[in-house]
């Protein structure tokens, strides 16, 4: 059976017709569906890469198998004029209707737009349809701008109809956006982030670490420095209050890419800018090694789903805080949690750490982190996709 897989993400092809895909997808996350069906036809928009750009092309993920292809989805986003364009919605739709056929099964990755339009169409067909929920589309938009939280209510109720209705549905967290768009089929939780098994030495060293430790505490953020919703204006904010209570033995690490001149210049009218250091962006081989440096890892933001940077910090054992959003608080408890944009509370936080209480976060957080073994998770997809895969084949026999 083949499989018609829905998303708005944006794929480049090169001057030969091979394909290329950022970092939300690899040739290893399509094999998981080859698995499964035996051939993939994509709906996603065209990246503005040029065929010829080989350098761009050489950074991102290259498809490999023949049994990938796709169908260019129009982007209503590349412009305003694209946005209010009535016939290019019109064909947008058209295209994701003609590609839903009886010898396709079809899995969407929401929120999308794409995603929403494909499970109105395969309610109508009584067709069943798995719905990957990977974001708060609430969270994402209410926190984003004033038109953010005019799109939010309207994006979330799309979210809740293409989850409800959906025959099977994964999410990436266990608790947080299951509550949020319940599904009325069936469901599992897996997440999207997975890891290799940790060796328990990792978790000696942090608490010999922990225990030698005499002097400033390193907090590290691992995300974007040019957009507001990733929170570290809070901690830099933290950093200023708690220096004009005499305690400037923090230094606070940023590391992502982006124009960091909004967060620099904050620090630097605030008075701390010899405490906050901007690495740019590291690639991920390095950043394991860039978590160990690190003896607290705090995840401020304003919207997360379930948050990759967090849950590898976890995996070396690092303490770690995290906002009340999305799953952080399925990931680290209570005590290791602050309400969002709170910077009163993540100063008590900062304050009131102690050896004893950062070898227990390192504890419980490796302990976490195991949950996320990329076999664990591997076991749990494939058997939850197999059934889909056959459920899908029934229906249409």
């Amino acid at each position: 059976m083949e499989l018609l897989f829905v998303y708005e993400d944006k794929v480049a092809e090169d001057a030969q017709g091979n394909l290329y895909t950022g970092s939300a997808f690899s040739q290893e996350i399509f094999d998981r569906y080859l698995e499964h069906f035996e051939h993939i036809t994509l709906l996603m928009r065209r990246s503005p890469v040029s065929p010829d750009d080989t350098e761009a092309l050489s950074r991102m993920n290259k498809l490999s198998s023949e049994r990938i292809s796709i169908v260019w989805l129009p982007d209503l986003t590349a412009s305003l004029k694209n946005f209010f364009s009535l016939s290019l919605r019109r064909r947008y739709r058209r295209i994701i209707k003609e590609n839903i056929t009886p010898d396709r099964a079809v899995i969407m990755r929401v929120p999308s737009r794409s995603g929403r339009i494909a499970a109105g169409y395969c309610k109508k067909l009584g067709k069943p349809y798995l719905a990957e929920a990977v974001g708060c589309p609430w969270g994402s938009l209410w926190n984003h701008s004033l038109r953010g939280k005019l799109l939010a209510p309207n994006s979330w109720l799309q979210m809740r109809f293409c989850m409800k209705h959906a025959s099977h549905a994964v999410y990436v967290t266990d608790e947080f956006l299951q509550r949020r768009y319940p599904s009325g089929g069936k469901s599992a939780a897996i997440s999207d982030v997975e890891l290799f098994p940790a060796d328990g030495v990792l978790l000696e060293k942090r608490l010999e670490k922990i225990n030698r430790s005499d002097g400033k505490t390193v907090i590290g953020t691992a995300a974007a420095v040019n957009v507001a919703f990733k929170g570290q204006h809070f901690v830099i904010e933290a950093l200023a209050s708690l220096k004009a209570k005499g305690r400037a033995d923090f230094e606070y690490r940023l590391a992502g890419g982006g124009d960091s001149a909004r967060l620099r210049e904050l620090a630097e009218k605030l008075g701390v800018s010899e405490q906050v250091v901007f690495e740019g962006s590291i690639p991920h081989d390095r950043m394991f090694g860039w978590f160990d440096g690190l003896d607290l890892y705090i995840q401020p933001s304003l919207q997360e789903g379930m948050p990759r940077a967090l849950i590898e910090a976890m995996s070396r054992a690092l303490p770690a805080f995290g906002s009340r959003i999305g799953g952080m608080p399925e990931l680290l408890g209570n005590g290791s949690i602050f309400p969002a944009k709170d910077v009163g509370t993540i100063v008590d936080m900062l304050e009131g750490l102690s050896k004893d209480s950062m070898s227990a976060m390192a504890r419980a957080n490796f302990s976490r982190a195991a949950d996320f073994e990329k076999e664990k998770l591997e076991k749990r997809r494939f058997d939850f996709y197999r059934e889909f895969s056959k459920d899908a084949k029934e229906s249409t026999a």
